[in-house]
């Protein structure tokens, strides 16, 4: 059922928990907790959708309904 199962940004292999979309004619961008029925969404792991920031001018729209505060990396990553 699941469209894919890890984050679309190359070389990383998190799992997915949001996903995101364009609107280029209306320049807005959507992050959401699921994919649409459309099919034009990119996969997002946790630390890609909290870091993602959209092109300058372009509105985020953040419609997910369970939102981390921000991405805490792993312990062994800081250490």
């Amino acid at each position: 059922m699941s469209r894919r199962s890890l984050c679309a940004r190359p070389g990383c292999q998190g799992a997915t928990v949001a996903w995101l979309a364009y609107d280029y004619a209306g320049q807005r961008v959507w992050l959401d907790d699921a994919p649409s029925e459309a099919g034009d969404e990119w996969a997002l792991c946790s630390a890609h959708a909290g870091r993602f920031r959209p092109p300058q001018g372009w509105a985020l729209v953040d419609r997910r309904v369970v939102r981390p505060d921000r991405f805490e990396p792993p312990a062994s990553l800081v250490s």
